[in-house]
């Protein structure tokens, strides 16, 4: 089911082909790896950047693609069926991307855009919830804004790009999107954590990061409003989106081993696929998937249409990433089932798929934060 009638149906086929093409000689065959080494080869950035895929939301004004949200949850769902680890990177930098295209700070938007475009910068925020960083504390002064306190789980993806990290701050009853790039020099301190040993999604990199008198001058702010502004807004609606697509990848994938293993593997002399036991299992995961999908492509469109978030009933983008990643997390469970005793050990992938599942459950707020607790709450 297409969603953005801005383009074609062959258009998008061809997409998808040339995803697939990339996830299949470059990314899948790493997959193992990049989980068990916790890290993801340079050489995978660098094709999907030689591809456009790396960020391919960015405005043709800044040198992208300018692809639309629909676009961007196919390119993250088809590489998330080869690996977990490189969508949540995909993830990050478009979502990044959303946000920082939505702020009013054009001069920054040029210049981060541009090289985030080329490759050279890659965009992450705290997979836990932005706007909930009660550990941060900032304050206005003439020359910007002084950051203290602590960020926690931030991908710092090891991939020779210079990292620059997105974070909302409150101050002086204000909002404030602001953008880090480490490597710069500035007054203050920026300092990363040790490399935290997550369960899934093993090539993010996670750490923590460190704020003391840290100063944010307006040149490296993307947005400010007295609430959550459209900078904000826009990237935790890109991030929510990205999530589901990132859900429905890794549940595509496991059902695809299930049916595989289904079809190979004999009890009682036929195909254990053969079994109405079995055939349910496998119905009730392609039901799951597929109206997760129909949810996530619906959300994108939202986004693309330019629709605001709802107020008065359940966010679309969050009912999404709440319902993908809750039936990723049932189906990857199912696939394990599939496979009995070898669905949990490491020669068959199903076991990844269920660890990765579960941290695109809890990454950007887990079910019970999202703001769709606050909507149901008030219905």
């Amino acid at each position: 089911m297409t969603f953005d009638i801005s383009k074609s149906d062959e258009d998008r086929q061809l997409l998808i082909e040339t995803v697939r093409a990339l996830v299949a000689a470059k990314i899948e065959p790493s997959s193992k790896a990049i989980d068990g080494e916790g890290a993801i080869p340079a050489e995978i950035y660098n094709s999907l950047t030689a591809a456009g895929l790396h960020a391919a939301n960015v405005a043709s004004a800044y040198g992208g693609g300018g692809a639309s949200m629909t676009d961007c949850a196919v390119i993250i769902e088809e590489v998330a069926k080869g690996s977990g680890a490189v969508a949540s990177m995909l993830v990050m930098n478009m979502a990044g991307v959303a946000g920082v295209s939505a702020g009013s700070n054009e001069n920054l938007k040029s210049d981060l855009l541009s090289r985030v475009a080329r490759g050279e910068v890659i965009l992450s925020w705290s997979a836990d919830p932005t706007k909930n960083q009660a550990g941060v504390v900032a304050s206005l002064n003439s020359e910007g804004i002084t950051v203290n306190g602590k960020i926690h789980w931030i991908p710092f993806y090891e991939v020779g790009a210079t990292p620059v990290v997105l974070a909302e701050v409150k101050a002086q009853a204000g909002s404030h999107l602001i953008a880090i790039e480490l490597e710069a020099p500035r007054k203050g301190r920026a300092e990363q954590g040790p490399l935290e040993s997550d369960l899934g999604l093993r090539g993010a990199a996670l750490r923590a990061l460190s704020f003391d008198n840290l100063l944010i001058g307006d040149d490296w702010v993307i947005g400010s409003s007295m609430g959550e502004g459209p900078a904000s807004l826009a990237l935790h609606s890109a991030a929510q989106v990205g999530i589901a697509a990132l859900a429905n990848g890794i549940a595509a994938a496991a059902l695809d081993h299930a049916w595989r293993y289904a079809s190979e593997r004999h009890q009682f002399g036929v195909a254990i696929s053969e079994f109405e036991s079995t055939r349910t299992i496998l119905g009730t995961m392609a039901l799951n998937l597929e109206a997760a999908r129909n949810l996530t492509f619906a959300a994108a469109a939202h986004i693309d249409r330019g629709r605001p978030v709802s107020k008065n009933g359940i966010p679309i983008e969050s009912a999404a990433k709440w319902f993908a990643s809750k039936s990723a997390v049932e189906v990857a469970i199912d696939a394990i089932q599939i496979f009995g005793g070898y669905g949990f050990v490491k020669d068959y992938p199903v076991e990844r798929f269920m660890r990765d599942a579960k941290i695109a459950q809890l990454m950007g707020g887990t079910g019970q934060i999202l703001e769709i607790a606050d909507a149901m709450a008030r219905a």
